[in-house]
């Protein structure tokens, strides 16, 4: 049984939901097999490791099955039914978390009984309900097509086909408000995504309609009928043509403007979401040379923290990689006792694996930035990650950091590790590997001048530099290649 899928699953209950789910195996309206129940009476006596011998199939079934000669089918059977209830119960449970789904299947069923007072009643009641807790609902537009789509459903069969329009047109409204903002936001994502791993597809199909589409047409139109959310998809639609055209500050600042303009339009999980792509156009800009954003991407950072709205929920734990990108945000605004106070103020909002690793991990970095070198190889030591992008980051600094003290032979043999490193895993992207694994290279042209007091090597590995169009730390390595030695 240990490898069976019913154990797979009920390993990743937690404790409450093993209780709710023997609760829900003992009620006779989900499930009427006893011997499924003390089935699971067994196996939980294991949980969550499940690798007790008293679990095997021949055990379980001398305790369900005393004095029987062993039959291997109908335990596989009961293990079967076992696998089948688990899974409806994570369905059960989940739609118990989905209020307003339950409510939606409440008006299906109530459409095709004689019941149209409450019918009515109960639609009102859930629409009212819906746009009072908007922030509660993952898309608030899908769930009113559908009571809408209920409405004109309950009409026809009830003999009401001239009441029927305003529920059509709702419903068409509100299908196209959920596919323009998720329409914009696949493409939004997929631009990035092309952008950051040079992941070009071959057919592209969101972004070939949105090319067909007249946005800024049919925005006016918006705009003109007072269509709702119409902001929030300008906003969307603004995004998209930032990450298309990178360079453009115009359509950036329109977009920032439109967003602070219109902070009591959204929920806090939607202005959290615009808020999120605010610092995606402005990472691409940084990313693509435009070194002066750094001020842009810090202070949106700062905002996020003096108005609470640096997580989506409250209860949520802080990214690493939100940690991380507001204090290195930080360093490079020049703002170090701020990047510092960041760091100690809000490392408990991380969860706690990785934490304290995490936390060295910045200060290192912090340490580097000011110039503490032997500091930061310290902090570095204390680093214990098993995160691939965290070893990276703490190989390339160290690296930095053995340059600046002069450790060139160290320096030389880290290097080499490195690109070893970086070849054995094939987990990471052929972009992001090759990046470093071009620093690593022109990092050894680097050591080697430096240490062998090389003239004529800094035109040779500036020309390299330039020649390189993945390269990570490529402002660093052209000012340690601009301080060599000339002829």
């Amino acid at each position: 049984m240990h490898k069976s899928k019913s154990v797979a699953l009920l390993s990743s209950f937690s404790r409450d939901e093993i209780k709710s789910f023997g609760d829900f195996l003992r009620s006779p309206f989900f499930n009427n097999n006893s011997r499924v129940v003390k089935l699971f009476e067994e196996l939980k006596k294991a949980h969550p490791e499940y690798e007790s011998r008293s679990i095997s199939k021949e055990n379980l079934y001398k305790k369900l099955f005393p004095g029987k000669a062993y039959n291997d089918q109908v335990i596989k059977n009961l293990n079967t039914e076992l696998f089948k209830l688990e899974k409806d119960f994570l369905a059960h449970d989940m739609l118990g978390r989905e209020p307003f789904e339950k409510s939606v299947m409440l008006l299906m069923n109530l459409t095709s009984r004689d019941a149209v007072q409450l019918f009515e009643k109960e639609a009102e009641s859930i629409e009212i309900s819906a746009r009072e807790n908007r922030s509660k609902i993952k898309d608030i537009h899908l769930l009113l097509n559908r009571i809408e789509e209920e409405k004109f459903t309950n009409d026809l069969i009830n003999n009401r086909q001239s009441e029927a329009t305003v529920h059509i047109l709702k419903a068409g409204e509100y299908l196209i408000l959920y596919f323009l903002k998720n329409i914009l936001r696949i493409n939004i994502n997929q631009r990035i995504n092309e952008f950051s791993f040079n992941a070009v597809p071959e057919v592209n199909l969101p972004g070939e309609f949105l090319k067909k589409l007249d946005l800024e047409a049919l925005l006016e139109f918006m705009d003109k009928n007072k269509t709702e959310h119409t902001i929030h998809i300008r906003l969307l639609y603004y995004s998209l043509l930032c990450n298309l055209n990178v360079k453009d500050s115009v359509i950036y600042l329109k977009f920032k403007k439109l967003l602070f303009e219109s902070i009591d339009s959204f929920t806090k999980s939607e202005f959290h979401h615009l808020l999120h792509m605010l610092e995606s156009i402005i990472a691409q800009k940084i990313n693509s040379g435009m070194l002066e954003y750094y001020k842009d991407l810090f202070e949106t950072y700062e905002y996020e923290l003096k108005n609470d709205v640096y997580k989506p929920h409250k209860e949520s734990p802080l990214t690493v990689m939100k940690y991380r990108n507001i204090y290195l945000s930080a360093m490079k605004a020049g703002k170090y006792e701020w990047a510092e106070n960041f760091i100690h103020k809000y490392r408990d909002e991380l969860q706690k694996k990785d934490r304290q690793s995490i936390v060295e991990l910045s200060l290192a970095q912090l340490n580097f930035e000011k110039g503490n070198f032997e500091e930061t190889l310290k902090h570095l030591q204390k680093v214990r990650t098993s995160q691939i992008f965290y070893k990276i980051d703490v190989k390339i600094l160290s690296l930095m950091a053995l340059y600046e003290i002069g450790h060139y032979e160290t320096a030389l043999a880290s290097a080499e590790s490195f690109k070893k490193m970086l070849a054995a895993n094939k987990t990471l992207t052929e972009q992001y590997r090759e990046k470093n694994k071009n620093f690593a290279a022109v990092f050894m042209s680097l050591v080697k001048a430096k240490a062998d007091n090389s003239t004529g090597a800094k035109d040779e590995i500036m020309k390299k530099i330039e020649g390189i169009t993945a390269l990570a730390n490529k402002n660093w390595l052209i000012r340690k290649t601009g301080g060599l030695n000339q002829k």
